[in-house]
């Protein structure tokens, strides 16, 4: 301590304060750059679950994450209610933002995929029993089943019923409006839209409007035809349902009876007489009695036979 002099204690206390400044001064710079690297963020929709396309998305396909600010893209769509009911466009990814270029546009919705050819067709067939509960998904195949009404089921030739197959594995595009294998169907009431041929669509829509249609899953896949009509451009109720043409009524036979002067007439249809005449007994100007079908004699002036 015998060195300490005034100018040493002067130097040590102003490297002790310049400790001091050079600390806090570097205190506050890390607290800067702590701040700027604080990562200010924005919360979005995003997919619950990998969304394929044709999918139509609802409340149960929506979830939401955070993602940077920064990140943010001019076609990110942030709101909801902006997705509901949009059908997918291109695949998305799970947990990830949804872009409007990743789905059609409101009320559009994507083209059927019918193979060349065929035709879509679609079939109310009521019930979700008819579409296996549910169960059944477009893109996989079923056969069709036709139970015809209670007006066309009273031919005497269903013997009280009739349940047929249509046709066997017939490819579903679409259930409901959507041919996404990820949206469960309406379970009040049903549409099917089917790929059918030519020949096949006009024994659809007629037997669609002729009973009611049900469809059973089919793993076996695509099926090789239907029923066989008589022409590609037309169809009818008897080919659809098998059954051979009620044959023609015979033409009736007609005999007359002479008796005397009078004459009756009988009609007959496949052996069974079908008029009211009756042969009776003659009556006492020698015709038959009460027969509608008499023929009085001529007068003899006007030059016909004599009584």
């Amino acid at each position: 301590m015998k060195n300490l002099t005034p100018a040493k204690l002067s130097m040590f206390m102003f490297v002790v304060v310049g400790g001091l400044i050079a600390a806090y001064v570097a205190k506050n710079l890390l607290a800067t750059e702590e701040k700027a690297t604080v990562v200010q963020t924005r919360t979005v929709p995003m997919a619950l679950a990998e969304l394929k396309p044709g999918t139509v998305i609802g409340p149960a396909h929506i979830g939401s994450g955070r993602i940077k600010v920064t990140d943010l893209a001019p076609e990110m769509l942030l709101n909801e209610q902006g997705l509901l009911g949009r059908v997918v466009k291109a695949k998305i990814n799970a947990a990830n933002p949804i872009f409007s270029s990743q789905l059609y546009l409101p009320n559009e919705h994507p083209p059927l995929p019918v193979g060349k050819g065929m035709r879509a067709v679609s079939v109310s067939v009521g019930s979700s029993t008819a579409l296996v509960d549910g169960l059944i998904r477009p893109g996989e195949y079923a056969d069709i089943h036709l139970t015809p009404s209670n007006n066309a089921s009273s031919d005497p030739r269903f013997r009280g019923g009739l349940t047929l197959t249509l046709f066997k594995g017939v490819k579903l595009l679409a259930i409901n409006q959507s041919n996404s294998s990820g949206v469960q169907s309406d379970r009040l009431a049903n549409t099917v839209t089917l790929e059918l041929t030519p020949e096949q669509a006009n024994i659809m829509i007629l037997a669609s409007n002729r009973g009611d249609v049900t469809l059973s899953y089919n793993p076996e896949g695509k099926g090789t035809g239907g029923v066989a009509v008589s022409s590609a451009d037309r169809a009818t109720l008897d080919e659809i349902l098998g059954l051979k043409p009620l044959p023609k009524p015979a033409k009736p036979f007609v005999t007359e009876v002479y008796k005397g002067g009078a004459r009756s007439s009988y009609s007959f249809r496949n052996g069974v007489r079908t008029d009211s005449n009756s042969m009776s007994a003659p009556s006492r100007n020698g015709g038959a009695a009460g027969s509608s079908n008499q023929v009085a004699p001529s007068n003899p002036v006007d030059g016909g036979p004599s009584a």
